[in-house]
C-alpha cells in the first residue's frame, strides 16, 4: 500500500512540474543586428498625478511630446572583389515635438543622411517623417512629420540660460528601444565644453540623469515640465556623466533649419595658437606676443588674403593681437562678406592685408 501511495504522489508531483514548466512565462528579447528593438505597443493609461509628485507631474507634461525615431540609411562600401556594395543601416533615437506643424527637434547624429524615418508616439501610433535639416557643428537636427496627427502634443520650452548645478534634471527618451523611459538626476554643470571625434560642443549641460544609446535627441526637462536641453552624448567610461544641448541654442539652430534648411556660418579658414617663449625664440621674435598661424585651409579667405602657416598675426579687424584669445574675440561677431584688415609678421617683416569673410562650406 505504501508503495502504491508513493507512486501516486510521485506521479502528481511530476505532472505538476511539467505543467509548471509549460505555463511559466519566459522573457526573450530579440532584435536584428545593428537595430534597436522597437516597442510600438500602446502604453497603459496613466493614473492621475497629484501635486505632491512634482517629478511625475513634470513627466506627464513633457512625455506626450517625446517620440521614438527609427531610421534607415543606405550605406555604400567598396569591396575589393565585388565592387561597390549597398546595404541598409538601421538606427534609433529620440525626438521632441516643438510646434503644432509637426516639427521634431533631435540630434544630427540621429537623423543625418537617413533615407527613411518612422516616428512613434507614446500611444503607439506611427507616422512617416523626413529630414528637414541638420547641423553637424551643434549636433542639432530637425525632422518634419509627413502626416501631422490631430491634437499634436507640443513640449513647453524652458530657459537654459539660468541653470545652476543642483537643479533637478529629468531625462525622457528611448534608450535601447525602451520607449518613454524616465531617469532622474541633477544639473552637474551648465556650460561644459566637450570634444567627441570631430565635433566640439562648446556649451553643454552636464547631468547625472542616466542617458544611454537611444536617448539621443530626447528631452532633458526641469521640475516644472519645461524642456531645458536635448540629450546628446554620454561619457561611456564614467558613471552618471551625460550631456545635453541647451534648449536656447538647439531651438535657435532648429528655427533657422526650418526657415532655410541649413546654417550659414562666417568662415576665415584660419587656425592659430599662442606664441610661447620657446616659439618666440625659434622664430626670432623679440617677445612672446601674437598668434602663430599653424593651420590654414587653402579653400578659405585667409589663404586668398596671402596668409600662410608660420605667419604671426599682429592685428586683425582693428584689434591688437597679444594671443589667440584676441583673435577669437575679433572673429566672434564677424559676418559673411565682412572685410577684416590684417597686420601679419613673416620672417621679421610686417605687411598689411585684408581678409573677406565667406560662408563656411
Amino acid at each position: 500500500m505504501k508503495s502504491k501511495r508513493f507512486w501516486i504522489l510521485a506521479g502528481l508531483m511530476t505532472a505538476s512540474f511539467l505543467a509548471g514548466s509549460w505555463l511559466t512565462p519566459r522573457i526573450r528579447i530579440e532584435w536584428e543586428p545593428g537595430r534597436l528593438p522597437n516597442q510600438a505597443a500602446a502604453a497603459p493609461e496613466r493614473p492621475a498625478v497629484t501635486a505632491d509628485e512634482p517629478v511625475a507631474r513634470s513627466v506627464s507634461l513633457v512625455s506626450p511630446a517625446v517620440v521614438n525615431i527609427d531610421t534607415v540609411r543606405r550605406v555604400v562600401e567598396e569591396d575589393w572583389f565585388f565592387g561597390p556594395q549597398t546595404y541598409e543601416s538601421r538606427g534609433a533615437g529620440s525626438g521632441v515635438v516643438i510646434d503644432s506643424r509637426g516639427h521634431i527637434l533631435t540630434n544630427d547624429h540621429v537623423v543625418a543622411r537617413a533615407s527613411q524615418i518612422r516616428v512613434t508616439f507614446g500611444n503607439g501610433k506611427q507616422y512617416p517623417g523626413r529630414v528637414l535639416g541638420t547641423d553637424h557643428e551643434t549636433d542639432v537636427g530637425v525632422i518634419q512629420l509627413l502626416d501631422t496627427p490631430p491634437n499634436l502634443a507640443v513640449a513647453k520650452q524652458g530657459d537654459s540660460r539660468n541653470l545652476v548645478p543642483g537643479q533637478w534634471a529629468i531625462a525622457i527618451g528611448n534608450p535601447y528601444g525602451y520607449q518613454q523611459t524616465v531617469t532622474l538626476g541633477v544639473i552637474g554643470h551648465a556650460g561644459r565644453a566637450v570634444r567627441v571625434d570631430d565635433r566640439v560642443y562648446k556649451r553643454l549641460i552636464q547631468t547625472d540623469a542616466a542617458i544611454n544609446p537611444g536617448n539621443s535627441g530626447g528631452a532633458l526637462c526641469n521640475i516644472r515640465g519645461e524642456v531645458v536641453g536635448i540629450n546628446t552624448v554620454v561619457r561611456s567610461d564614467a558613471q552618471g556623466i551625460g550631456f545635453a544641448i541647451p534648449i536656447d541654442l538647439a531651438r535657435s539652430i532648429a528655427d533657422e533649419l526650418i526657415r532655410v534648411g541649413k546654417i550659414k556660418r562666417p568662415w576665415t579658414g584660419l587656425n592659430v595658437r599662442d606664441v610661447t617663449a620657446d616659439l618666440a625664440a625659434y622664430l626670432g621674435l623679440d617677445r612672446a606676443e601674437g598668434a602663430l598661424v599653424d593651420q590654414i585651409d587653402r579653400r578659405g579667405p585667409a589663404w586668398a588674403a596671402g596668409i600662410r602657416p608660420g605667419d604671426v598675426l599682429r592685428e586683425i579687424g582693428g584689434r591688437k593681437v597679444r594671443g589667440r584669445a584676441d583673435v577669437e574675440a575679433a572673429l566672434s561677431g564677424i559676418r559673411i562678406g565682412q572685410k577684416l584688415p590684417l597686420v601679419v609678421e613673416r620672417e621679421g617683416q610686417r605687411f598689411r592685408g585684408e581678409l573677406t569673410v565667406s560662408e563656411k562650406p
